[in-house]
C-alpha cells in the first residue's frame, strides 16, 4: 500500500472526526474505538496516526455538557462515546476532566464508563 491509499482511509475519518453532526463525531470516536481494540489481533492500529486528533476531540466533549436525547442519538451518548475512547487514551492530565464528569453526570452509563476511564489513567501514572 502507498502513502496516498493509507490517506484516504484517514482524510475520511478525520472527516467524519471534526463533523459538525455530533452523532457523526460519536460514530468517529467509536470506529477509532474499535480500531484499537483489533491491535491485538491486527498487529495495528490504523488510525493511530490520528490519536493525538481523537484524544483531543474526547476532551472537547467531555468540556461541554452531555448532549440531549434525539431521535439519532440516546441522551449522554456523547459524553460515553467520548470517554470509552478515553479508556485507550487518556494521559495523567485527563484525570481532572474525567473527575469532574464523575461528579457531575447522574446518568449510571456515563459513570461506568468514566470509572473505566479514570483507572486508565491511573494505570498510566503508576
Amino acid at each position: 500500500m502507498n502513502g496516498d491509499e493509507v490517506g484516504i482511509p484517514l482524510q475520511a475519518f478525520s472527516a467524519l472526526l471534526y463533523s459538525q453532526n455530533v452523532e457523526t463525531v460519536c460514530r468517529a470516536l467509536n470506529m477509532y474505538q474499535v480500531a484499537a481494540s483489533y491491535t491485538r489481533l491486527s498487529g495495528g492500529n490504523p488510525l493511530e496516526p490520528l490519536a493525538g486528533e481523537v484524544r483531543q476531540v474526547a476532551r472537547d466533549i467531555l468540556s461541554r455538557p452531555p448532549v440531549g436525547a434525539s431521535a439519532e442519538i440516546r441522551a449522554g451518548f456523547d459524553h460515553v462515546s467520548a470517554l470509552n475512547v478515553l479508556t485507550s487514551l487518556a494521559e495523567p492530565d485527563d484525570a481532572q476532566l474525567i473527575s469532574n464528569v464523575l461528579k457531575t453526570t447522574d446518568s449510571d452509563e456515563i459513570r461506568a464508563v468514566a470509572t473505566l476511564a479514570a483507572a486508565a489513567v491511573d494505570h498510566k501514572q503508576r
